[in-house]
């Protein structure tokens, strides 16, 4: 069974899915070369964590046109005489060059045309916990300035991530309530404000009455109150429905965009609390 997270933590919680999953590579583009983090299996059939770097080549790219200089600090490729990179990596600690390899692959374009370029497979080393999801090269950092330089993706923030998630209260029908304590607890004095009220049916009352304990005043108990986890359960199903209809508006209006057609209003989507 999946862990759901408290509402306030759903769009927290979705980021994290999205960035920790093994399965979904984020291809990072740029001039001469992309790159992707995720797993992939080495010449032993173990799944390990790995950085893919592809470069494009042209047709008649043979292996001896590939002159690669790879360390722990730097990568420096070059095709066909050509320097494509030459930079050295965000972070010395993680590369383990023994294990790294790359190689020439073909592969058909969505023009069905076949096409070249050079896979470096890139593994970690076994006793990095560090996530590659950020920068790779120094360079990109000037490229991409919204990128810090923290270590903050290991698998010691993720695993306190999930930790400390915190799961939403189970989900209860109206009439059940889980103390008594929880249905009476609100009830104030509506002419003091005072708190310290007694819920009760006197002999010579029709109903219960709030009796203040401060002041004299009396007033006539709301006995269908709703209990608070009730009342909270029903505002989070509000929200979460508003917020469903916000993403189907904008996922609407980015298709009628491809279209070439009349976009929604984006100002006019409602706002989630």
């Amino acid at each position: 069974m999946a862990i759901q997270p408290e509402f306030e933590q759903e769009d927290e919680w979705e980021a994290f899915l999205e960035k920790s999953d093994p399965r979904k590579r984020v291809q990072k583009k740029f001039q001469n070369y992309s790159w992707s983090f995720g797993i992939d299996e080495d010449d032993d059939g173990f799944t390990r964590d790995c950085v893919i770097l592809e470069v494009a080549a042209q047709r008649d790219t043979e292996p001896r046109h590939v002159q690669v200089k790879l360390s722990s600090k730097h990568l420096r490729l070059s095709l066909h005489g050509d320097v494509l990179i030459d930079d050295d990596f965000s972070d010395e600690r993680w590369l383990s060059v023994e294990d790294s390899y790359w190689e020439l692959e073909t592969k058909t374009n969505k023009a069905g045309e076949r096409i070249k370029n050079i896979r470096y497979l890139l593994y970690l080393r076994a006793d990095c916990t560090k996530y590659i999801t950020k920068t790779l090269f120094e360079t990109e950092k000037k490229e991409l300035p919204d990128q810090d330089d923290s270590d903050d993706d290991t698998a010691d923030t993720r695993i306190k991530m999930i930790a400390n998630l915190k799961e939403p209260e189970p989900r209860r029908e109206a009439d059940v309530y889980f103390s008594e304590e929880e249905e009476f607890s609100e009830y104030e004095c509506e002419g003091c404000g005072s708190k310290s009220v007694s819920v009760m049916k006197k002999a010579e009352d029709r109903c219960f009455k709030v009796y203040c304990n401060d002041c004299p005043y009396v007033s006539v108990a709301d006995m269908n109150k709703e209990a608070p986890s009730i009342r909270r359960q029903r505002e989070i199903d509000e929200a979460r429905a508003r917020k469903k209809k916000e993403k189907e508006k904008k996922k609407l209006a980015e298709k009628l965009a491809i279209e070439d057609q009349v976009p929604v209003d984006l100002a006019e989507l409602e706002e989630v609390d």
